[in-house]
């Protein structure tokens, strides 16, 4: 019988202590992450080069390095995050853009998907040459990867392009 009255009561203090906790948090806003190897020296990079480098229009780096591009899938958060922020199109309107530069010889390839945030970080550190996303807490402290700022700023600046604030 004394353990039936502990129960509720250890239930309430777990509520109240659950309830407390969150009344004080501040909302999580999802930010996208643009990453690239730690052994590429670009750190920072305009908004309007970002989107050309996605849609094939910048395809070097300043070194004269073809730049390889990887994504994330458009049904991810982040995926969603980079084609309305980023590239303001749909997914069907991005994938028919990479389709006619490919096949108008604009470009060689299109943009490689990768399917998880270790896969991304693990494609962007081991290529010199490429440039990703993924989302900004999956990206954080990770090792051989930089994040790029955006119009210098970082995915915690509340002024970031790329996030769902």
């Amino acid at each position: 019988m004394v353990m039936r009255a502990r129960r509720p009561t250890l239930l309430a203090i777990l509520l109240l202590v659950l309830a407390s906790s969150t009344r004080g948090a501040e909302p999580s806003y999802p930010s996208v992450s643009f990453l690239v190897s730690a052994k590429n020296p670009v750190r920072d990079v305009s908004a309007g080069d970002l989107r050309r480098i996605f849609l094939g229009e910048i395809s070097r780096w300043s070194n004269g390095h073809h730049i390889i591009l990887y994504v994330r899938p458009s049904d991810t958060p982040e995926g969603r995050l980079f084609l309305d922020r980023l590239v303001r199109m749909s997914d069907i309107d991005y994938s028919q853009w990479w389709l006619g530069a490919v096949f108008r010889g604009r470009a060689a390839s299109a943009p490689r998907v990768i399917g998880t945030h270790e896969g991304m970080v693990r494609a962007v550190a081991t290529t010199p040459d490429a440039i990703g996303f993924t989302v900004t807490s999956a990206a954080a402290l990770e090792s051989g990867v930089a994040i790029v700022a955006v119009e210098g700023r970082t995915p915690s600046d509340p002024r970031y392009l790329v996030s769902a604030r």
